[in-house]
């Protein structure tokens, strides 16, 4: 709280639990970058049984819904485009294909400070649907128009707490 933290979703991935994803809201970004590096925290967290490296990464969110879905389950996806205004008209454009498939947007933003590192979080009401969707030549055609660079990253997790 002292850096201006706020909590708001914990979760654990689904194909690993001992993976936890914290996501924050922050009312200033020196403050969470300073957050990051502060020995503190690396105390704090080996104290909590934190093995691994943590990940920081701060978001500017665009878009947000915080309606309830009915799922715990989400989906945080990773990914960099060659223009973020082309990205997230495409991606727009494509928000009832989604739904169609079990995948309802909760958070759309990119990097502070690099606006062609995008994140996007959803909601998972339909896991056959969206993981068929995930894999399909359909979304693999969509996203090369929209002009994604490279891969997605995909991380599934069911969320824990919420603040």
């Amino acid at each position: 709280r002292a850096f201006g933290i706020h909590n708001y979703v914990i979760g654990r991935a689904v194909d690993d639990s001992n993976m936890v994803l914290v996501v924050t809201k922050v009312d200033d970004t020196a403050k969470a970058k300073a957050f990051a590096k502060d020995p503190g925290l690396k105390t704090a967290m080996k104290k909590g049984g934190v093995i691994g490296a943590p990940e920081f990464s701060i978001f500017t969110e665009t878009w947000q819904d915080t309606a309830n879905t009915g799922s715990n389950i989400r989906c945080v996806t990773t990914l960099t485009v060659k223009d973020w205004d082309a990205w997230f008209k495409a991606f727009e454009d494509g928000k009832q294909q989604r739904i169609d498939n079990g995948i309802m947007d909760r958070v759309v933003g990119h990097d502070l400070d690099n606006n062609k590192m995008v994140g996007v979080v959803t909601s998972i009401s339909d896991s056959a649907k969206a993981f068929a969707f995930y894999k399909s030549d359909t979304l693999k055609k969509a996203m090369q128009a929209s002009g994604v660079v490279g891969e997605p990253h995909r991380v599934l997790y069911r969320m824990v707490k919420v603040y």
